[in-house]
C-alpha cells in the first residue's frame, strides 16, 4: 500500500503591496490628466528638403569654320619676278679687282667714279655713255633712278662713288619691266655693279640705276659705261 505524500504547511496567497498600488495610480492619473493616454516618444525631427541649388546648363558655342565661303577673295599680287628676262649677267676677268679704293679719301665724286671706270676699262672693255650725275642720299631717305637707254646685244655696268660719311651703298640696274637684272651692295664708299662682270640686255630697253644709300648719308656720283 502507497505511503501518503506529506505536505506543509499551506501558504496564505501574496497580496499586492500598497506602495506598488499606489505607483499605478498615480502613474494612471498622470496619463489620464495628459489627455488619457500614455505619451508617444518624440519624433525624431524632419530631414530637411535640400535647398534649391542653381543649376548650370552647358551652352555649347555654334561651331564655326576657319573661313567663310560668301566672303569674296582678295585678289592676288602679281608673282614675284626673281630676275629680268630682258637682261642677265656677264663675267669679265678682272673685273672685280679693279674696284680698289684711292690712296687717300676722294673728295672729288665725280672725278672718283670716272677713276673706277677707267681702272676697269681694260677688263670690262667699255667707255663712259655720259658724264658722272651726283647726287645725295642717307639712310631712311628714297632711292635715285638714273635711266638710261639699253641696246639689244650690248653690255653696261654702273659705277659709283660716295663721300667717307656713307657706309653702305646698293646699286640696282633695273628693266622696264621693273625686274632687277642686277643688285650690288658694298660697306665701302664706292661699288661697281655686277662685281665681277658686266649686265648685257638681249633687247632694247628703257633701264634704269637706281641708288640708295643703306647706312650713313652724304653725296654721291654715278656713272654709266657700256661696251
Amino acid at each position: 500500500m502507497p505511503r501518503p505524500i506529506a505536505l506543509g504547511p499551506r501558504r496564505a496567497p501574496s497580496r499586492p503591496r500598497a506602495g506598488a498600488a499606489l505607483v499605478v495610480v498615480v502613474a494612471a492619473l498622470a496619463a489620464a490628466a495628459c489627455g488619457g493616454s500614455a505619451s508617444a516618444p518624440p519624433r525624431p525631427p524632419a530631414a530637411r528638403a535640400p535647398a534649391p541649388t542653381a543649376t548650370s546648363t552647358l551652352v555649347r558655342a555654334p561651331a564655326t569654320t576657319p573661313y567663310r565661303s560668301d566672303v569674296p577673295m582678295a585678289s592676288m599680287p602679281p608673282p614675284f619676278q626673281l630676275g629680268s628676262k630682258r637682261a642677265e649677267r656677264r663675267a669679265a676677268a678682272g673685273a672685280a679687282a679693279c674696284v680698289a679704293p684711292p690712296a687717300a679719301p676722294a673728295t672729288d665724286l665725280a672725278a672718283e667714279a670716272a677713276r673706277i671706270g677707267r681702272a676697269c676699262a681694260g677688263a670690262t672693255r667699255m667707255h663712259p655713255l655720259a658724264a658722272p650725275i651726283q647726287g645725295k642720299g642717307g639712310q631712311g631717305l628714297p632711292a635715285q633712278a638714273f635711266k638710261f637707254k639699253a641696246e639689244a646685244g650690248r653690255c653696261y655696268r654702273v659705277v659709283a662713288a660716295a663721300a667717307a660719311t656713307v657706309k653702305n651703298v646698293e646699286l640696282l640696274v633695273v628693266d622696264s619691266d621693273g625686274a632687277v637684272a642686277d643688285e650690288t651692295r658694298s660697306d665701302e664708299p664706292r661699288v661697281a655693279s655686277a662685281d665681277g662682270g658686266s649686265i648685257c640686255f638681249k633687247t632694247a630697253d628703257d633701264a634704269q640705276a637706281v641708288v640708295s644709300v643703306g647706312a650713313g648719308d652724304g653725296a654721291f656720283a654715278v656713272q654709266i659705261w657700256s661696251d
